[in-house]
């Protein structure tokens, strides 16, 4: 699961817009869309987001750390 799959997953099952993402985690709008949207397969390779964004994410929402950042359980 890609990393867009994986914050779009997440965006799903809380019920939010996109904006409320972003606002919630005190990230631009703009930046969500770019981690979120599935451009071509090339792209998708190096969306990263930091380990702090990603401990941010999971603290906020409940989802695994390990998770948000790579996938990994």
């Amino acid at each position: 699961m890609t990393l867009a799959e994986r914050l779009n997953k997440i965006i799903s099952e809380q019920n939010l817009t996109k904006r409320e993402f972003a606002s919630r985690l005190g990230i631009s709008e703009n930046y969500v869309y770019i981690l979120t949207t599935n451009g071509r397969s090339r792209e998708n390779v190096n969306k990263k987001i930091s380990p702090a964004l990603a401990k941010l994410i999971a603290l906020e929402f409940g989802y695994d750390e390990k998770w948000v950042l790579n996938g990994e359980t």
